[in-house]
């Protein structure tokens, strides 16, 4: 009996060499599940910070839309209304201010308020101005100047209207820095 194993006892070795093979095996695939989550949340990360992106991306253009029609606005208001370009400027400039509060600071959004209700003083004296010349009535000159004041306005603030936007349009060529 001496130097002959019992099949008893090759069952046993058998099944402590299965269970140890178990158990590499189940380390090793335990092992690579964890490298490939690690990898699956590298993936995600890389997503939510590209979909990040992607929305400050979008808030950028938003906000440089409405400088746009902003400076569009301030540079044509002595012609708003009268053709159907300036119409339209007119329509573009009110729906980019009524957006305003959503996309910046009520800084900017008061700004466009100023602009838009002076845009509003300068068509209606230039309307009243145009309807007494038509009609052959008296040139008033508190409308010639408030037309007159008013076109200066507009330009001097057109000059100066990216102070107010340029907090809110700053880009990081690494960063994508948008202030929010």
């Amino acid at each position: 009996m001496g130097a002959y194993l019992q099949m008893s006892d090759v069952i046993g070795i058998a099944t402590i060499a299965v269970g140890i093979g178990a158990i590499i095996g189940a380390v090793y695939v335990g092992i690579r599940q964890a490298g490939i989550a690690a990898r699956q949340a590298d993936i995600l990360a890389r997503q939510v910070s590209l979909e990040e992106t992607k929305l400050k991306a979008d808030l950028f253009e938003k906000r440089l839309a409405t400088y746009e029609a902003t400076a569009a606005f301030l540079y044509h208001i002595g012609d708003l209304g009268d053709t159907p370009e300036g119409e339209a400027r007119i329509s573009h400039f009110a729906t980019k201010f009524r957006e305003s509060r959503f996309l910046f600071g009520a800084d900017v959004h008061a700004a466009l308020m100023e602009i838009w209700e002076k845009g509003n003083e300068i068509r209606v004296a230039r309307a009243i101005s145009i309807s007494n010349h038509e009609e052959q009535l008296p040139r008033d000159p508190r409308h010639t100047e408030q037309i007159t004041s008013g076109l200066t306005w507009s330009l001097q603030r057109a000059a100066v209207i990216h102070e107010i936007f340029e907090p809110y349009l700053e880009l990081d060529s690494r960063n994508l820095r948008i202030t929010v």
